[in-house]
């Protein structure tokens, strides 16, 4: 193979490659200040009913990094950003669990801002991004509101 071949050959490889879809394409800098801090739970819904969370429940943010659980927190992960919204009001992020419950798990999930409350909803099932901010009966659909501690 020539070297004009093999250089050819390397940059249709690298122009492939940099056109896949936005939502494989995992851009970990991206960060949302507001998620930082501690934040507790204020309601939750599981496949349409009340899920109940113990009171001493936290979930903590820092940039890209999440701990989940009671004290000591038990599920540890990163946060992947994907810095758009969706019809203007929710934006896109997939929560990757590395140590705990949740290891090696990938929820797709949404989340938006009311003041001091942030509403996220999960796919527990892994399987499709939520869309609105609804859990139905029959899903794995996760929809939780947290308040900042």
């Amino acid at each position: 193979m020539t070297k004009i071949t093999s250089s050819l050959l390397l940059l249709a490889t690298v122009l492939v490659a940099g056109c896949g879809g936005r939502e494989f394409r995992e851009r970990e800098a991206i960060t949302d200040n507001k998620l930082n801090g501690a934040w507790s739970v204020k309601k939750a819904e599981l496949g349409g009913k009340n899920f109940t969370v113990p009171p001493t429940f936290e979930l903590q943010i820092s940039n890209t990094r999440y701990l989940a659980g009671t004290q000591p927190p038990s599920d540890r992960g990163r946060i992947i950003l994907f810095g758009d919204e969706l019809a203007g009001e929710a934006a896109r992020m997939d929560v990757v669990g590395e140590d705990g419950p949740n290891k090696g798990k990938r929820f797709p999930a949404i989340y938006r801002f009311n003041g001091r409350e942030l509403e996220v909803c999960y796919d527990l099932s892994e399987k499709d991004r939520p869309t609105e901010f609804v859990s139905r009966d029959g899903t794995m659909l996760l929809r939780v509101t947290y308040t900042r501690k």
